[in-house]
């Protein structure tokens, strides 16, 4: 019944002038009536869906009595809380017990009172539209509990529960009321007891509590619930303790949830192995410690090649080799190396390994250990993890190196304590260093150089200015003409001057701005090349190194095609050159560059040949148009018999392969008409020019003499 419509009544009397008289007196009263003469019709419209919210039923009828209809409508779905009201001329004591019985609501004897009856009703109205709003507020009780798994209770001043909710009842698996102290704590896990018990205590003391505490599953005796329970006590007007009721959530499913979220934020999902967050964690709170003492030992394990194993292998085996390595170094923490240090289990056991970045483990040991058994550990740990892995079906070996820094000699707090055995690890790693090595400061002198030349290349590179391409001549051994250069990167700096390529070039390679340089500078001698050409001069072939880091980037021939396009420099002024490592990074990948770069006219020339040891492979599988003797077989060449041997065949080869032959680092007239006569194409060396800027180059003559060679005059 909505509260605004007219309420629906339903008079059940045989008496037609009773039926007539009620449905009279009750209309007036803003009532919607209905009349029917016996039970069976009652019943009838009400199974039928026409329920009514009061029915006035009476007793003595033909057929079906009212004492049956009402038991009939009571056992009907949903009408186990219609008001019916008997009316009947029976006011016998037994009469009265049966009616309700049998269900009735309220009893009321003829002949009715008129006047009094239209208010008798509206009263069991209210009653019955409170009572409804009672029922439905407890089941919303009911389902609200149920979705958040919590249950209210009650407790008496001896702390047994003696009312509850269904739900808490199915929280502590209780089947029935009341439920003893002694019962409900022997399912309280016994570390929480002693907690609880304490909370319960203070409700005597009228302080009401709040815990989370576990409760024992009594499907699983393993499994544990987690529950958050609150109790405020209740004390009589004479303040005298009654006992305390609250409430208890099953809280078990945040629990895990949280759990599951501490283990992504706490540990490596590859490795299962505490993250770097979660180490320092643990370090602060053992060096922080009264009872700590000694300090601790980081040793920063940087895996130098690991990223190039992804990259060349796939993430699939880079994973799988990470969790290999971090078995391995498990596997040494439970059975130390046996290498004549003291070095043993119990130092181990304390011992804390993490992943600490992509490519990096730290492990972090007792300071009690010295360092001759750190180090003889550390060369353990080395040597394991530096064996092979066949993983997926590849070969895997990673090269790792190990920085070594002590607490509180090497640094004063962890992130400084990190940072020095990192340095001395990737410092290691970048000059292919000793494998284990040990903080020193020199280290922390030579990091901040670093620092300032990587900042310093940052901003050459943003600001411009300062990078020059520097040319240095390539000479035709039959004619002495110029007829092309290499181009050689030189970097002015406005505070530090010149510095020299062999400082800059591998830190540019290390912290990945090796390629914007390389496609600036590409950039950089296609304007320079087109500026000349428009300028009608003779430039020939200009030849630009690419690193690995270059050459393998898919966006490498999109960039230069967009170069040629936008200079209008022909593609066949360009030659790229490549050293042998380059190509066996990747081979098959190199192939399909290479290709690429030929098909647009590029050359490709390779870089220190003979330096190498499958260059006579290389040489078959890969389509090079010229190939560079390295300047270390040109040194003392007139001297030295095996060198000159060495030269001869690498020349003949080139010859028969159609390749065209370029000596670097010739220095002297003798090297020049040696290599000459060996049948050598194209010279390059201080002998005839220096690298030189651009527009010294361009200006820059060499002519020809009978001999075919003009040394430089300034050499």
């Amino acid at each position: 019944m909505s509260r605004t419509d007219k309420p629906k009544l339903l008079i059940v009397d045989d008496e037609p002038v009773m039926r007539t008289i009620t449905e009279s007196v009750l209309a007036l009263h803003e009532f919607d009536v209905t009349t029917v003469a016996s039970a069976e019709e009652a019943i009838s419209q009400i199974t039928q869906g026409h329920i009514p919210d009061l029915l006035l039923l009476d007793v003595l009828m033909p057929g079906i009595n009212g004492f049956e209809a009402c038991r009939i409508l009571r056992r009907l779905e949903r009408l186990e809380h219609l008001p019916i009201i008997m009316l009947t001329a029976l006011d016998d004591q037994a009469s009265i017990d049966e009616a309700y019985r049998c269900g009735a609501t309220d009893f009321i004897t003829k002949p009715l009172n008129i006047p009094l009856l239209p208010h008798r009703v509206r009263y069991l109205l209210r009653s019955s539209i409170a009572f409804k709003d009672l029922v439905d507020s407890q089941l919303t009780l009911i389902h609200t509990q149920q979705i958040a798994h919590l249950g209210n209770w009650t407790m008496d001043h001896e702390g047994n529960i003696s009312a509850a909710s269904r739900q808490y009842l199915d929280i502590i698996a209780a089947a029935q009321l009341p439920v003893s102290e002694k019962r409900l704590l022997a399912r309280v896990h016994r570390e929480d007891r002693s907690a609880l018990m304490r909370c319960w205590a203070e409700l005597r003391a009228g302080r009401p509590y709040q815990i989370d505490y576990r409760l024992r599953s009594l499907a699983n005796e393993n499994l544990w619930h987690h529950v958050h329970e609150r109790g405020f006590p209740i004390f009589d007007e004479k303040n005298h303790y009654q006992g305390a009721s609250g409430f208890t959530q099953d809280i078990s499913e945040r629990v895990s949830q949280e759990e599951k979220i501490r283990q992504l934020a706490w540990h490596d999902p590859v490795t299962g192995l505490n993250n770097r967050d979660r180490l320092i964690e643990l370090l602060e709170r053992d060096l922080q410690a009264d009872d700590n003492k000694t300090g601790v030992i980081i040793l920063y394990i940087h895996l130098s090649n690991l990223r190039d194993v992804a990259t060349v292998l796939g993430q699939e085996t880079s994973d799988a080799a990470i969790r290999t390595l971090a078995s391995r170094i498990k596997g040494l923490l439970k059975a130390p190396p046996q290498c004549n240090c003291p070095a043993g289990r119990e130092c181990m056991q304390d011992a804390k390994l993490a992943r600490y970045d992509e490519q990096s483990f730290v492990l972090a040991l007792p300071g009690a250990l010295d360092r001759e058994e750190i180090y003889c550990y550390a060369n353990a740990v080395h040597e394991t993890l530096s064996q092979p892995m066949l993983l997926l079906g590849d070969e895997v070996l990673i090269t790792p190196f190990i920085g070594i820094a002590y607490y509180p000699e090497d640094a004063s707090d962890t992130a400084e304590l990190f940072r020095r055995a990192m340095l001395v690890a990737l410092r290691a790693a970048s000059n292919n260093g000793t494998a284990v090595s040990f903080f020193d400061q020199k280290h922390d002198h030579e990091a901040a150089q670093r620092l300032v030349l990587e900042r310093g290349l940052r901003a050459a590179l943003d600001q411009g200015g300062q990078l020059r391409p520097y040319f240095q001549p390539k000479i035709s051994a039959a004619t002495g003409e110029i007829i092309g250069a290499e181009v050689l990167l030189r970097w002015q700096h406005p505070v530090l001057g010149f510095i020299t390529p062999d400082r800059f070039i591998p830190l540019a390679e290390e912290v990945g701005l090796i390629h914007p340089i390389s496609e600036w500078l590409i950039s950089q001698v296609c304007e320079l090349i087109a500026d000349w050409l428009g300028m009608r001069q003779k430039v020939g072939t200009i030849s630009i190194n690419l690193s690995a880091e270059s050459f393998f980037q898919h966006s490498l021939i999109q960039f230069i095609d967009e170069v040629l396009n936008r200079t209008g420099v022909p593609a066949s002024q360009l030659i790229i050159e490549l050293t042998e490592s380059v190509l066996m990074q990747n081979a098959d990948t190199a192939h399909q560059v290479i290709n690429e770069l030929r098909q647009r006219g590029i050359r490709i020339s390779l870089d220190d040949f003979g330096t190498g040891f499958s260059s006579l492979g290389y040489l078959n599988r890969f389509s090079i148009d010229e190939i560079k003797i390295d300047r270390s077989f040109v040194i003392d060449l007139e001297e030295q018999g095996k060198k000159r041997a060495l030269v001869q065949a690498i020349i003949t080869l080139g010859t028969a392969l159609g390749l065209k032959v370029v000596a670097e680092g010739v220095e002297t007239r003798q090297q020049a008409d040696l290599l000459r006569a060996m049948g050598c194409d194209i010279f390059q060396g201080f002998f005839f020019a220096r690298p030189m800027p651009a527009d010294e180059f361009i200006a820059f003559q060499l002519p020809a003499i009978e001999s075919g060679i003009n040394p430089d005059p300034t050499p």
